[in-house]
């Protein structure tokens, strides 16, 4: 009789008995987690997720005070302090993003606000921003959190005060769902097909490696989406919305200038 064929990634998935642990390292090599202490003191609970190449080519990025460095293999991304929030740059993919809030973590944030860019599957609003309330999860990082299930939700609480902001400035926006993806160079037909019958919008790389870490650590995240590039149906292609790299570039700006105004917005109506 054969031996039956198993799937690791499939098991274990919540199992609360951790070897390795950001906190565990961090009191094993503090040479490698710089400044947690100068951070624990100033009792910051959330940090907001962008993706930016140059952080010295943003007006608003390039001179905050850079209080934290994430390591990951060869990289090196930058974690900004502005007005008692944390703005994080975020490399590709579900385990460098989930090791970034695992990381960020040991510091006592506790919410997680990441606004990036998604492959668009509904050509109708490849112009509007998308606040994500469910990723389908077919990615592996969001495996090693949960026990298997098809999606992941965010939170509603965050959710609803991004709503807020999008409605207050007059920003076109719709709410649902999003692939995430580890499969850059597969997304296939039959993939794509699929995402659209379970309800999706749009692919990414990293939001439900991010929801899947925050439901099993016990914080809040959410993302806001916009769409760099959008599939056309009858050619089943990507195509660029953004279609040179200044004029990507320029997008990136036009975010973090975005985030900068939900921090400022937020941080104004905490004094209120």
């Amino acid at each position: 009789m054969k031996n039956k064929e198993i799937f690791p990634i499939l098991m274990y998935g919540d199992d609360k008995n951790e070897i390795t642990s950001a906190k565990r390292f961090a009191e094993q090599f503090p040479d490698l987690f710089k400044n947690v202490d100068k951070i624990k003191k100033l009792n910051i609970h959330r940090c907001y997720i962008i993706f930016y190449d140059n952080p010295k080519k943003s007006k608003f990025l390039k001179d905050l005070e850079i209080i934290y460095e994430y390591h990951a293999g060869s990289c090196t991304t930058n974690v900004f302090l502005y007005k008692n929030n944390l703005v994080a740059i975020a490399q590709l993919g579900g385990p460098a993003a989930v090791n970034l809030m695992e990381e960020l973590s040991i510091f006592g944030i506790d919410e997680f606000i990441a606004v990036g860019s998604a492959g668009c599957l509904d050509d109708k609003v490849k112009n509007k921003f998308l606040i994500v309330t469910k990723a389908i999860r077919d990615e592996g990082a969001s495996y090693h959190y949960l026990k298997p299930s098809t999606y992941i939700s965010t939170s509603t609480i965050l959710n609803k005060e991004l709503e807020t902001y999008l409605k207050e400035n007059k920003l076109e926006y719709t709410k649902g769902i999003t692939r995430t993806t580890d499969g850059f160079y597969r997304g296939t037909q039959k993939k794509t097909e699929l995402s659209k019958n379970l309800g999706a919008v749009c692919v990414e790389m990293e939001c439900a490696s991010w929801a899947a870490c925050a439901k099993f650590r016990g914080f809040k995240f959410s993302q806001l989406l916009y769409f760099s590039d959008v599939v056309i149906d009858n050619k089943q292609q990507w195509q660029r919305i953004t279609k040179t790299t200044k004029e990507a570039y320029n997008k990136k700006e036009i975010i973090a200038q975005i985030v900068k105004n939900i921090i400022d917005d937020y941080v104004n109506k905490q004094h209120q």
